[in-house]
């Protein structure tokens, strides 16, 4: 075990002190010199001064010092003698560390007349051993374990592939979709948009979704057939596009009866993304307007087609009539007579 230094054994106060003839002698003691960290053990000071000298002495103040004060200190007045009285101090203190450690004790003031000698107690020290066990295997624990292991949530564990799942599902609805229209556009070759959507419809009808208890389906491919129609003759109109994207796609197309279009897109959204129910009747209502729209404005552009070939037309005769004028022109131009030349006879 570790023993303590010999300068903790005594410490503090000794020898002799002189001072305008007043001499004070002193000596200090720790008792017992080795204690453990929150024993008590004491200092004791002794001195000799004149008889008619007073003696002050100081206290630890500080109650967060390694070393404090247990108990009030005491002092005992040991008589006279030869002039020279002998006084005794009692500390008991607690040390709160470990190894040699001073007392920090104050001094001692001596006061005889108008001498005062100041006696030295702060080099007292005392041993405080440890009370852990000496540890000569050199061994190091392992770090604490947490008291209940962490329980992870499955969902915690599982998310990322659930991520990749539903990016993979996303992938393949886009696909299918893809492949879906390229299937519609190439079903009917041969025909343009709007005879390709009569096609479809006509088709839809007889399929009978509707009496089938498959009225929101029925009504949502119907509503397909007319988004494909309007892709094949609007410019910038995509089915990918939302409905409110497509009417704002419309919104400058004359041939659109746009109210109608954008009723038919609100009632059908609700069908489709908020499950609204629907029964046949109002299922082949909203298909009856689907397929009314498409053929108001296939009307509307075979209207705008032959009224630009009627221009066509009309501008082709003017040009022709242009042109046979001025060859009239030319012809006649080239039957009149000429004059007589000039000098001719003269001969």
């Amino acid at each position: 075990m570790r023993q303590p230094p010999a300068s903790s054994r005594t410490g503090g106060a000794s020898g002799m002190l002189t001072a305008n003839g007043a001499k004070v002698k002193a000596g200090a003691l720790v008792r017992p010199d080795t204690v453990e960290v929150g024993d008590s053990f004491t200092y004791v000071v002794t001195v000799v001064v004149p008889a008619n000298a007073r003696v002050e002495w100081p206290a630890i103040q500080d109650t967060a010092a390694v070393v404090v004060m247990r108990e009030p200190v005491t002092v005992i007045d040991e008589g006279t003698k030869l002039g020279a009285r002998r006084e005794r101090v009692e500390y008991t203190l607690t040390a709160w560390d470990v190894g040699s450690l001073p007392l920090g004790m104050p001094d001692a003031v001596v006061r005889y007349g108008q001498t005062t000698l100041r006696v030295p107690l702060g080099d007292a020290k005392v041993f405080v051993r440890s009370v852990l066990p000496g540890d000569s295997t050199q061994h190091v624990p392992k770090p604490a374990r947490d008291l209940f292991e962490r329980m992870v949530p499955w969902w915690q564990r599982w998310w990322p592939a659930l991520l990749v799942l539903v990016a993979i599902g996303m992938l393949w609805r886009l696909w299918r979709q893809r492949v879906r229209a390229r299937t519609l556009a190439a079903r009917a070759p041969g025909l343009d948009a709007y005879e390709h959507a009569v096609h479809e419809f006509d088709r839809l009808d007889r399929v009978g979704l509707a009496d089938a208890g498959e009225a929101g389906r029925y009504v949502a491919i119907a509503l397909d057939v007319m988004r494909l129609y309007l892709v094949q003759r609007v410019s910038g109109a995509l089915r990918s596009l939302t409905s409110d994207e497509i009417i704002e796609v419309l919104a400058n197309d004359a041939r659109i009866p746009h109210g109608r279009v954008a009723s038919l897109l609100a009632d059908v959204d609700g069908i489709k993304f908020a499950a609204r129910p629907v029964s046949p009747s109002r299922a082949r209502e909203l298909a009856a307007a689907a397929r009314g729209i498409v053929e108001e404005i296939e009307q509307r552009e075979r209207a705008r087609l032959a009224a630009e070939e009627a221009a066509r037309q009309a501008a082709a005769a003017a040009a022709a009539r242009e042109q046979q004028d001025a060859e009239e022109r030319a012809r006649r131009a080239s039957r009149a007579p000429r004059g007589p030349r000039s000098g001719a006879g003269a001969s």
